[in-house]
C-alpha cells in the first residue's frame, strides 16, 4: 500500500510541477529544483530494490527489469522520469 502511494504521489507531483512551469505558475529554478528533488528522491527509492545489486547494474534494472517490481510502480517510474527529464531539460534552457 506504500509503495502505491508513493507512486501516486510522485507523478502527481510531477504533474503539478510540469503543469505550473508550462503555464508559467512556477520559475524555471522553482520547477528545476521540484523536479530534480522529486527525480532524485523517486529514483533512490526505487533503487532500493536492488539494494544487492551494483549500482550500475541496479540503474540499468531499472529500465530493463520491469519484473522486479509491480507494473504500475515500473509505468509509474518510467512516466515521472520521463517527465522530469523534459522539465529540467526545459528549465535548463531558460536558466
Amino acid at each position: 500500500m506504500r509503495s502505491t502511494l508513493w507512486n501516486i504521489v510522485s507523478v502527481t507531483a510531477i504533474v503539478l510541477i510540469a503543469a505550473g512551469f508550462e503555464f508559467g505558475l512556477l520559475a524555471a529554478r522553482d520547477a528545476f529544483f521540484g523536479a530534480f528533488a522529486v527525480l532524485a528522491v523517486y529514483t533512490g527509492y526505487q533503487l532500493m530494490a536492488f539494494e544487492n545489486q551494483p549500482l550500475g547494474n541496479a540503474i540499468a534494472a531499472l529500465f530493463t527489469k520491469p519484473e522486479g517490481s509491480a507494473k504500475t510502480g515500473y509505468l509509474s517510474f518510467v512516466a515521472s522520469a520521463a517527465l522530469g527529464t523534459v522539465i529540467v531539460v526545459q528549465t535548463l534552457t531558460y536558466l
